[in-house]
């Protein structure tokens, strides 16, 4: 019986992978696409208040198929600086095309010098160790209110949900460069993940809370506005 209950799951798995092989970056096809790959991630759970921002995250590119070979989203994970700008990049990517040309060189870089010069991020003291330093949740927010500010989204975004509060109870913590971007994504997109009143700026952004708040863009911008325009 277990050798029988493994056939029947490598096989399931083929049939997967053989579906994976043929999904592009073609946004017909991505929708499919995302419903495939969802089912190979052993973490994720339609019970879990991330679940469908990942399959919006797999719908937009934000995951590739090879980055989830070993069958795992690890929603827990902290995601470095150098992560979230490559997602953020390939969201991008999804209504405009690709950005820069890939190298031999590491998968972020040609996403981080289009976030440099858009201004999306600036050049800093300690540049040389951005790529692997943990993103934290107030650093996240700066970065896609510069990406909304500088592509002119405002006026695609609505709010993901009912607004529950007047206010975060830990605003006063954040950094003074942080409050306002933090305050205005509050007002118009509200996808921060987990802590019901409590923002906490300085601790490192998990993946599942990155993929929610670049999912959430997303969407707003290509979904919810204007289904058949792109930008």
């Amino acid at each position: 019986m277990k050798v029988r209950t493994a056939v029947i799951s490598l096989f399931v798995l083929a049939v997967l992978l053989s579906v994976l092989t043929a999904c592009t970056s073609d946004e017909e096809n991505s929708a499919i696409c995302a419903e495939t790959l969802i089912l190979l991630m052993e973490d994720v759970s339609p019970d879990d208040w991330f679940y469908r921002y990942v399959k919006a995250g797999l719908r937009f590119g934000l995951i590739t198929a090879d980055e989830i070979n070993n069958q795992r989203f690890e929603p827990d994970s902290v995601v470095t600086q150098g992560e979230f700008i490559t997602m953020l990049g390939r969201l991008h990517e999804y209504g405009h095309g690709t950005i820069g040309t890939p190298d031999d060189g590491p998968v972020y870089e040609r996403y981080v010098e289009w976030a440099l010069e858009r201004g999306i991020i600036h050049r800093y003291r300690y540049w040389e160790l951005m790529p692997r330093a943990p993103i934290t949740r107030e650093q996240k927010a700066v970065i896609v209110h510069r990406y909304i500010e500088a592509y002119d989204f405002w006026d695609y975004l609505l709010h993901d949900q009912m607004l529950t509060m007047a206010y975060f109870w830990d605003a006063d913590e954040m950094s003074y460069w942080a409050q306002g971007p933090v305050e205005r994504l509050r007002l118009r997109l509200l996808v921060f993940g987990g802590y019901r009143q409590y923002f906490k700026p300085h601790i490192p952004a998990n993946r599942a809370v990155a993929i929610a708040i670049l999912s959430g863009v997303g969407s707003a911008v290509y979904d919810l506005v204007h289904p058949l325009r792109r930008y």
